[in-house]
């Protein structure tokens, strides 16, 4: 082996194994391929102990990235879920509130439909008509058509 050989091997081993550089950082800097790279610390025995550590370190890293992105998405779902049924909850509690002059905003379908105890449905007339013998605001609709 001759002594620029040597030297370049040296180098080699000092950024692979201290400085903990990847095969092609290494290539890129001595401007050899990464195989000749993985070719020369082969030779070297810590080689192959190196080299589990850091496949080790990379499964764990991995797993680690893994559980974060299911971590994120998990609680994105949690916050839209949380979204949806806030928005669900205001929305049942404007409808079923006891002040009733929310009746003149809400459609004659969402109070026929909150309000179904009080409605008989008349099918010869395609009509839901109030009950008679129900106690009710003045404010609800008598006939709702279909």
């Amino acid at each position: 082996m001759r002594k620029n050989d040597f030297e370049r091997n040296k180098l080699i081993y000092n950024l692979y194994f201290d400085e903990k550089l990847t095969l092609s950082s290494i290539s890129h800097q001595i401007n050899l391929s990464v195989s000749q790279i993985s070719r020369i610390l082969s030779n070297s025995p810590r080689y192959m102990q190196e080299k589990n550590i850091r496949k080790e370190k990379n499964k764990k890293k991995h797993r680690e990235q893994a559980k974060e992105i299911m971590r994120n998405k998990r609680n994105k779902n949690q916050y839209e879920e949380k979204q949806i049924m806030e928005m669900l909850h205001n929305q049942a509690s404007y409808e079923l509130s006891y002040d009733l002059s929310f009746i003149h905003s809400m459609s004659n379908t969402a109070i026929r439909k909150n309000c179904s105890s009080a409605y008989k449905n008349n099918v010869s007339k395609e009509r839901f008509e109030l009950k008679d013998d129900m106690a009710y605001s003045t404010d609800m609709p008598k006939i709702i058509k279909y």
